[in-house]
């Protein structure tokens, strides 16, 4: 077991591997009761199509990262829920579009029975025809749910107006066609696949030993066999750089119209870091300019050119990139307006240094708190783990970002490829 220590925020973690492949990391915090621990895959909702090293494809429907999930939950022993409540532990799970995560925390001392039981239960899929086929209605009531919700929809109109092939066009969950395609034979397909000890990660982050709990997940993977397991990775078409639709309008019951404007770049063919590092660095510029820190951002607000559900996001992934801002407005035309003018002065200007040194320490002091919660820590460690840069590789990058990095950055962004977006009051279409 090898031991890391990082001394700038005096924060010790362990690392290893079992003969299994199980990649473990022990995030030691002596002085706290609380405890973390998440046991995730690096398969989300943007894998349902994979390939292997002879070249052949296993395609699966889409949003069967999020099908397993649900149904990895089903015991023939009774609920699973009801287990770690009764031992004092909190349990959960989600999917997201690069990771599938299942976690509890606790304050009890007693650790090794719901560490345990998350190994076990995650690592034993038992599912019957029937219950795939009663999971298939749960699913699509839950996805009818999150088209009816504005804000949830927005995003996803977003990306499927900018993406033609790349899986960023579908939900997390899929859609009805490919939820009602999913069989008991494909998610056990897909499990086998993705679920091995060799392509997972579990994290523990509390005061407990970290040769106690090596001890004691030993001893639980000596019980077990697995399968050799094919390496796969997520297959890809060819994405055109030109988005979907540059205008769509979705009618909906709302009262106020949202609006996003989204812009597609090229995917950056860089490393890992430096794909982070040119993420943080925009990042960095857009806070500067879209927030109180520029003294324009009150009038903006005072003139109604803006509210408070503005926002914007800004994703290097590694196999897209994209930018958008939204807000709520009557006027998409003029929002969209401004936004590209806004952009045009971010192209000529330099961030302040001032402002760069804030930002960077308001980041690290982000990064503190994160340091008390156990459950923050053992996400943000699960995530950098499968992003390929670490919780503190991307602490560093942050610290020696300098204002030239920030401007080659955002410099190097194209930005005619646009999409505009309009959830809009349903009353609208039908005055039009």
């Amino acid at each position: 077991m090898k031991k890391i220590v990082n001394a700038q925020f005096d924060e010790t973690w362990y690392t290893h591997t079992l003969d299994n492949g199980l990649n473990l990391i022990f995030w030691h915090k002596p002085d706290f009761v609380s405890a973390a621990v998440v046991f995730a895959t690096p398969y989300g909702a943007l894998d349902y199509r994979q390939i292997d090293k002879e070249g052949n494809h296993l395609d699966f429907p889409s949003g069967i990262a999020h099908f397993l999930e649900h149904k990895l939950f089903e015991s023939d022993e009774g609920d699973v829920m009801d287990d770690f409540s009764r031992m004092g532990a909190n349990v959960n799970a989600f999917t997201s579009y690069n990771e599938t995560c299942y976690y509890f925390t606790t304050s009890h001392g007693d650790l090794k029975e719901p560490l345990n039981l998350l190994i076990d239960f995650v690592q034993d899929l038992r599912i019957t025809e029937e219950s795939v086929e009663k999971e298939k209605g749960i699913i699509n009531q839950e996805l009818k749910m999150y088209l009816q919700m504005p804000d949830s929809r927005l995003i996803f109109e977003t990306f499927k107006a900018l993406y033609h092939k790349h899986p960023l066009n579908r939900d997390i969950g899929g859609d009805e066609k490919s939820v009602n395609a999913t069989t008991r034979q494909l998610l056990e397909d897909c499990y086998k696949l993705n679920y091995h000890p060799s392509r997972m990660t579990l994290i523990v982050a509390g005061p407990q030993k970290p040769q106690t709990l090596l001890e004691w997940i030993e001893e639980n993977q000596k019980a077990k066999s697995f399968e050799p397991v094919k390496d796969v990775g997520r297959y890809l078409e060819e994405e055109p750089e030109t988005v979907v639709s540059s205008h769509t309008v979705i009618p909906m019951d709302v009262a106020v119209r949202k609006v996003s404007v989204a812009y597609k770049f090229a995917p950056l063919k860089t490393s890992a870091k430096e794909r982070v590092r040119q993420e943080w660095a925009i990042r960095c510029l857009l806070e500067s300019h879209f927030s109180s820190l520029n003294p324009d951002y009150q009038n903006w607000l005072d003139n109604e050119i803006i509210n408070d559900y503005f926002g914007y996001e800004i994703d290097l992934g590694k196999d897209y990139a994209m930018m958008m801002f939204y807000n709520e407005t009557e006027d998409a035309a003029a929002f969209t307006q401004f936004i590209e003018e806004q952009l045009k002065v971010l192209k000529s200007r330099a961030v302040d240094y001032q402002q760069l040194q804030l930002l960077k320490r308001r980041y690290f002091g982000e990064a503190m708190r994160t340091f008390n919660n156990m459950e923050d820590i053992a996400v943000a460690m699960i995530r950098n783990q499968f992003n390929g840069v670490s919780f503190f590789d991307t602490l560093e990058i942050i610290d020696q970002l300098d204002q030239q990095q920030v401007q080659e950055a955002f410099g190097a962004l194209r930005f005619d490829q646009r999409s505009v977006v309009e959830i809009s009051p349903a009353e609208d279409q039908t005055q039009a």
